[in-house]
């Protein structure tokens, strides 16, 4: 599909950009931007005024001037005369709301993963995205890496033989970041600091009391602003299997699975899980969190690709795996060893009106597997799914988890 709307007169004009959450990964996708041919990063905006005044001082030495704009409300931001896109990095729970404003305003968004806290806020916002045709990436970068890649093709022309086992793992624990020692924890509880709106941070949330262990890094470890490193990377490996499988604009008919939660005053996500879906072909796509990557299994071995390792076996008991093994090197003579950074593939796509890597529907698809995942392994119970319909079968219980309802 091409999207009409015309963006610019000339291959040489900038796309104007603004950044809505500059905090660390809205950081490292701004300087991603900034270094990116053809854009011009025009403001930024955050809740928190320190992170918002840091990230203009780095647009600003960039460009030799002072003419980056701040905003805090995002809504000011969208309204900024001239802006063509945004790139969207608040935490999750904001995702659906700042992303159907920035469509309905005409803009096209980068969007970080997950797609959106919830399922059917990810649904709203997927849909406000087709039905304004705005261009949409989904922060899964992997998708535009090169090992990633190779392993999707390898899988595609067939060098393993049919098919048997689907395995993905993702992190386990939290990933906690201590930016506030314990100590002065009790002192500073529902007391949020002064360059930092709270209930601006809350948002679609409604309330919730302030803890200092919570902004900037570790609202992912609850689930009232994030999902865990189950939510966090189901758009990584998880999403890599659907890409390669040709599943990721569908979903599961079935979903199942346990975890555990270490004890935590504040934090309250799964730390350790397994899950399973099952696709109404048959297929199923196990998840764990005792290994990280995508692992497919066939007739002749395995292949295993993750950040920085792409190996294979022809021996099923093997699980060393062989960085060097023929079966890697089988690619096709058509196969592109250079590709654009994922950034690139989005300004590529704002000018072409040609759908990215990556759009609004597979990064939904990718994200409601693990909000699936989530509700099936809270209710302790199989989860039967309607990918189409998009509803829970004969379970009104779960069909009123959160994860599948919405808060916009």
């Amino acid at each position: 599909m091409v999207y009409p709307r015309a963006f610019a007169e000339s291959v040489n004009d900038e796309v104007h950009l603004g950044v809505v959450g500059v905090g660390r990964r809205g950081g490292v996708n701004m300087k991603n931007f900034l270094n990116t041919r053809g854009v011009r990063v025009v403001a930024v905006c955050d809740v928190d005024a320190k992170f918002a005044a840091e990230k203009k001082a780095w647009v600003d030495e960039f460009y030799g001037n002072s003419d980056c704009k701040v905003f805090e409300r995002h809504e000011d931001l969208l309204a900024l005369e001239g802006l063509d896109a945004i790139c969207l990095s608040t935490p999750d729970h904001w995702h659906a709301r700042i992303g159907i404003d920035a469509a309905n305003a005409g803009l096209d968004i980068f969007g970080e993963k997950p797609f959106a806290w919830g399922l059917a806020e990810g649904r709203k916002l997927a849909d406000a995205v087709t039905r304004n045709q705005c261009i949409w990436q989904t922060g899964c970068w992997q998708r535009s890496t090169g090992k990633f890649r190779r392993f999707k093709a390898l899988i595609e022309q067939g060098v393993l033989g049919k098919l048997t086992r689907y395995e993905c793992g993702t992190p386990d624990g939290w990933g906690y970041r201590k930016h506030t020692p314990e100590q002065e924890w009790p002192g500073l509880i529902d007391k949020a600091p002064e360059h930092l709106n709270w209930h601006r941070y809350c948002g679609p949330l409604g309330k919730f009391t302030y803890h200092p262990i919570i902004h900037p890094w570790n609202w992912r470890w609850t689930n009232e602003f994030g999902g865990g490193q189950l939510l966090d990377w189901v758009g990584h490996h998880v999403d890599i299997a659907l890409w390669t499988l040709g599943l990721d604009e569908t979903g599961p008919v079935k979903v199942q699975g346990s975890g555990q939660k270490a004890a935590h005053p504040v934090f309250n996500v799964y730390t350790d899980y397994e899950y399973q879906g099952t696709f109404d072909d048959g297929r199923v796509i196990e998840v764990r969190s005792d290994f990280m990557g995508t692992k497919f299994t066939g007739e002749n071995g395995w292949m295993h690709v993750s950040r920085g390792k792409l190996v294979a076996s022809n021996d099923l008991s093997d699980n060393e795996g062989d960085p060097r093994h023929p079966m890697l090197r089988e690619l096709s003579d058509d196969f592109q060893t250079r590709v654009p950074s994922h950034y690139e593939d989005f300004i590529n796509s704002v000018r072409t009106r040609k759908p990215t890597v990556a759009p609004a529907e597979v990064g939904h698809r990718a994200a409601s597997f693990g909000q699936l995942a989530i509700a099936a392994i809270d209710a302790g119970r199989t989860l039967h799914w309607d990918p189409v319909a998009e509803k829970v079968l004969g379970d009104p219980d779960l069909a009123a988890h959160p994860r599948l309802g919405s808060r916009l």
